[in-house]
């Protein structure tokens, strides 16, 4: 009987103690780690977050008294859904002939949905979501702290690859990634420079690292994130009303102001590091450490604010037209008044420079910030759009976007992504899998909105806030493949779909184990298996990457070794066959290149690559190239390589074939391929 009762009292603890508090630091952690692995979007790092989330619901089910006690339906939902993504995701390999391209996003939905499903299903507490949002903004704060260390004072934090960037990415290695990153954390940071019943000394360190993100968004020049930031913190007060609200602006407000003042004239901004001086570096970051700590000061002593505003009583809002009425009229005067400073005119100034195809390249510098040139995205959009039309409800196949940009591009570049999660779930999973994806962002978003009508009003505020910048800077980029700027949304999302501990009446003792067991077992065996392939990708990627560093290091010997384990971790990816075939080719083995580029177009048929990989090897070989070369440029019309190649490869004997197939250049296989 004792025996049952400590087993009983330690599963009580996993739910409400330490170890129930400290799984909600997890998110934060795996954000600092995947933003040093290039933000996630490679498939190793993606894969790897994936089996471990797996790993940690299986631990869930096994340790916990009660697994399931916050799951209801609104989560069971959103969890469904991202469950139909996956799954989805995973069967359109049937359709699409490339599982390769597959598994990456199948990886993605699995770390998402199980974020979601993991701490969704602890009872809905506000303290713990508090917890999890501190160590997400704790997370955020770290990756700020590293990314302006290695702008402004390069001899710390030194990356060869940040040499000549003008717009600040590390770590995550793409701006627009941080840029949206930081616009979370400025919300999160100043929600609790805001809270006035929070521990003080949350308060003042929030405040310290408002101007420290604020700067690091700034030198992101990442339009979509600044505008959303503003946005947010707009929204944030408006359905908030934290009543620190002023202290917090007071504290932040000045310092934030004079920091990005001091910084900006040093051009710093938009120079890259062969531009910028050491000096100008070293004076920034003088002017960032007085202005942390101005922020850090000013809250400190507006700390006797706090109480007052809390001890304020503010007076009821008047119903029906009282309320409504005074807000129509200024409503009015508000538009009235931008009618008459030339709004209308300004805002079709702006959708004209939105819509010039001919003018889309990016604004120079600082200039970009006001800027609304779409950067090529247009064509990015329609290409999707044209690719939805082929295949409507079904969609091309999970990764395929950048196989259908080059069927309907009009020039020439290599576009991993269609810049828009929507447009591109669209073109790669159709009707079903957007609709899937709507569900699940949506239910997470209103059940943010839904937690903001009680008492933890400023806090659900600030994260449907933050939430809803997300899902709007998702709409023109790939936040989606960047899980260090993602995972925070799905398990901040599950503690608010949970639901809250409540009491039951007590059944049979004996019903009650079998149930306990079999769902332990049965959640247990799902989470392993979900672990699998994602694991399976991780351990295949980190194999893959050793053969790319051997190869370009010109180690054929070492490649072929690394990819063939590649391959025994995960045999349907297309790109290890490509290092051997290439190292053949190298190598003057051109039958055997010929049969690794075989093996690497059976994995990825609708790849133009690898069609014309295969000619180039066939015809090396003395082999007929004409079936693969005429794939490769219907697969890509536009190529110049391959109209060229279809001359070069096509008729006339087979010495000149094999001659031109043995002088024709390859490009090498690359880290992110399939």
């Amino acid at each position: 009987m004792d025996d049952d009762e400590t087993r009983r009292g330690r599963r009580r603890r996993l739910d409400a103690g330490a170890p129930g508090t400290l799984a909600m630091l997890v998110p934060g952690a795996m954000t600092v780690a995947l933003a040093f692995r290039s933000g996630g979007y490679f498939a190793g790092a993606t894969g790897l977050a994936a089996a471990a989330m797996a790993l940690l619901t299986a631990v869930r089910f096994t340790l916990a008294r009660k697994p399931l006690v916050g799951v209801n339906r609104f989560l069971l939902l959103a969890a469904g859904a991202m469950a139909m993504l996956a799954g989805w995701t995973l069967l359109s390999a049937d359709w699409s002939g490339s599982s390769a391209r597959a598994v990456p996003g199948f990886a993605e939905a699995v770390l998402y949905g199980l974020a979601l499903f993991c701490f969704g299903s602890f009872p809905f507490n506000p303290g713990r979501t508090r917890t999890m949002a501190w160590g997400i903004a704790g997370a955020i704060v770290v990756v700020c702290v590293a990314a302006l260390t290695a702008r402004l004072l390069p001899g710390v934090i030194h990356d060869p690859s940040l040499d000549g960037e003008g717009r600040l990415g590390y770590p995550l290695t793409y701006w627009n990634a941080l840029g949206i990153l930081a616009c979370v954390g400025l919300v999160l940071c100043f929600h609790f420079a805001a809270a006035p019943r929070d521990p003080w000394p949350a308060r003042v360190l929030a405040a310290a690292a408002v101007p420290l993100v604020a700067l690091t968004l700034l030198y992101t020049l990442s339009r979509g994130a600044i505008w959303s930031a503003g946005v947010a913190l707009t929204l944030y007060l408006l359905l908030g009303r934290p009543r620190g609200a002023l202290a917090a602006v007071l504290a932040t407000g000045p310092p934030t102001a004079i920091l990005i003042a001091v910084a900006t004239p040093t051009k710093a901004v938009s120079a890259g590091y062969p531009d910028l001086t050491v000096a100008a570096g070293r004076h920034v970051a003088v002017a960032l450490a007085l202005c942390v700590l101005m922020a850090a000061g000013l809250r400190a002593v507006l700390l006797r604010l706090d109480r007052r505003a809390l001890e304020l009583r503010l007076p009821t809002m008047p119903p029906g037209p009282a309320l409504w009425a005074p807000l129509a009229a200024a409503a009015l005067a508000c538009l009235a008044l931008a009618v008459g400073l030339g709004a209308p005119r300004a805002i079709a100034g702006k959708y004209d420079e939105f819509t010039n195809r001919a003018d889309a390249g990016p604004a120079a510098g600082d200039a970009r910030l006001l800027s609304v040139r779409p950067e090529a995205r247009l064509a990015f959009w329609d290409a999707a759009l044209a690719t939805f039309g082929e295949h409507e409800l079904e969609g091309s196949g999970a990764g395929t976007f950048p196989l259908g940009w080059e069927r309907h591009r009009e020039d020439e570049g290599h576009i991993v992504d269609a810049h828009s999660l929507y447009l591109e779930t669209l073109s790669d999973l159709g009707l079903i899998g957007l609709l899937a994806l709507l569900v699940a962002v949506v239910g997470i978003l209103a059940a943010f909105a839904w937690r903001a009508r009680g008492p933890d009003r400023a806090l659900f505020a600030a994260l449907f806030a933050a939430g809803l910048a997300w899902a709007l800077h998702a709409g023109a980029d790939w936040d989606w493949q960047m899980p260090a700027v993602t995972l925070w949304l799905f398990a901040l999302g599950g503690t608010a779909l949970s639901r809250p501990l409540q009491r039951r009446r007590r059944r049979r003792r004996r019903r009650r184990r079998q149930g306990r067991m079999w769902t332990r077992v049965a959640g247990v065996t799902g989470c392993l298996v979900l672990a699998i392939l994602p694991a399976r990708l991780a351990i295949s990627q980190v194999h893959l990457e050793s053969a790319l560093a051997a190869m370009q290091r010109g180690d054929c010997r070492g490649a072929r070794a690394d990819a063939r384990a590649a391959l025994a971790a995960l045999d349907r990816r297309p790109t290890p066959y490509q290092v051997i075939g290439y190292c053949d080719l190298e190598q003057g083995r051109y039958r055997a290149a010929a049969t690794a580029m075989a093996a690497a177009r059976r994995r990825d048929p609708h790849s133009a690559t690898a069609a014309y990989d295969l000619a180039v090897a066939r015809a090396a070989a003395g082999l007929d190239p004409t079936a693969a070369i005429r794939a490769a440029r219907r697969l890509n019309p536009s190529e110049t390589r391959t109209r060229e190649a279809v001359a070069a490869l096509t008729g006339g004997d087979r010495r000149r074939r094999r001659a031109e197939g043995r002088g024709a250049a390859l490009i090498p296989p690359m880290v992110g391929g399939p």
